[in-house]
């Protein structure tokens, strides 16, 4: 019996069973999915045939419930409810037809995600509904971005696992509270949001400076520094295309001022309303604008989240004199006037006779 579920295990999760060479080794050499030999291990052997028939038995299920939410979308009679259950019907048995796949968990494990599947998909949303998405609540929360920027209780848990990467990096995605360089900034990063249903949706990317310094007051206020609206994000669609939104606002890089502590920058997705099909028309964004006014004018509901931190260096002094077309601020401390320096900056002798 033991040897049975050994021989399981091995088939489910696509491990070879005889092979002179060390797991680490292959581990390292095995860039595609091998299936282990068959005839080796009549145990194992027995295992595949379990799992290729609950599989089967499972297509075939999926296939049916397919053909059941095809019919019901036709004939236009089932509600609303009723068609999401079949959906969620149809997705629940195509996962389950495939979540014992040995190449599929493998492919999961290196962080290959073909996200047309349901099986992929699902994977992916308990993947980062574990460690990353645990992280990232904490850090929103110790670094204040919730609730300076939105109520923790209109956030809630987000429904989706929104991605930066800046536009030199598109590969390396930033974790949350990061802290760059404002000079990797200059262009516009690439945004990325993997939602976890089957239909297009539309949403609203808004990228706030948490850390704007209101002077008159002293304190800080927000500041829109990007907003793009009617940006379609879908199962198969998880990279924004920005040429398909409205741009309502164009990108201003990150630019902390002088004398200013770190600053953070977040990024907020937000469906529009009707469920994501309701479509944005132009209308005038100030940079001043407060986000949750600005989500609850255009019925936004916040789906995606992260931000990352930065602080001033000389380059920031570039963004405020070739894109702001201002002199760069300086909020630090003026120095005390020394009476012992010169002009020269010299120290100034104080004995006659030295």
């Amino acid at each position: 019996m033991n040897a049975a579920r050994h021989a399981f295990a091995l088939a489910r999760f696509g491990c070879k069973v005889a092979n002179s060479q060390p797991r680490a080794q292959l581990r390292r050499l095995q860039s595609t999915y091998v299936k282990p030999a068959a005839g080796v291990n009549p145990a194992y052997d027995e295992a595949v045939k379990i799992i290729d028939a609950y599989a089967a038995k499972k297509a075939a299920e999926a296939k049916a419930a397919a053909a059941e939410l095809a019919q019901a979308q036709e004939a236009g009679s089932a509600s609303e409810e009723q068609v999401s259950a079949l959906k969620k019907k149809w997705f629940d048995l195509a996962v389950e037809a495939e979540i014992n796949d040995p190449e599929v968990l493998w492919s999961a494990k290196q962080g290959k995600y073909d996200l047309t599947r349901p099986v992929f998909l699902h994977l992916r949303e308990q993947a980062w509904r574990g460690r990353p998405l645990e992280i990232l609540m904490q850090r929103l929360l110790q670094m204040f971005v919730l609730p300076d920027l939105l109520d923790p209780r209109d956030m809630g848990t987000p429904s989706a696992q929104l991605n930066i990467a800046l536009a030199g990096s598109p590969q390396e995605v930033l974790e949350p509270g990061s802290i760059i360089d404002p000079s990797e900034a200059r262009k516009q990063p690439e945004i990325e949001l993997v939602k976890f249903h089957e239909d297009s949706r539309l949403h609203t990317l808004v990228m706030v400076d948490l850390d704007e310094p209101l002077e008159a007051q002293q304190t800080f206020r927000e500041q829109f520094h990007w907003v793009v609206a009617n940006l379609p994000f879908s199962k198969g669609q998880s990279k924004a295309d920005m040429a398909a939104g409205l741009t309502l606002l164009p990108y201003v890089p990150p630019h902390p001022a002088k004398g200013t502590p770190n600053h953070r920058y977040a990024f907020v997705l937000f469906e529009q309303g009707e469920n994501g099909s309701n479509r944005l028309d132009g209308f005038e964004v100030s940079r001043d604008s407060v986000l949750r006014t600005f989500a609850a004018q255009h019925d936004l509901r916040p789906a995606g989240i992260s931000f990352v931190r930065a602080c001033w260096n000389e380059s920031v002094d570039d963004v405020y004199r070739d894109v702001l077309q201002q002199a760069p601020p300086n909020y630090g401390i003026a120095p005390t006037p020394r009476s012992d320096i010169g002009p020269d900056g010299r120290k100034i002798n104080v004995y006659e006779n030295y």
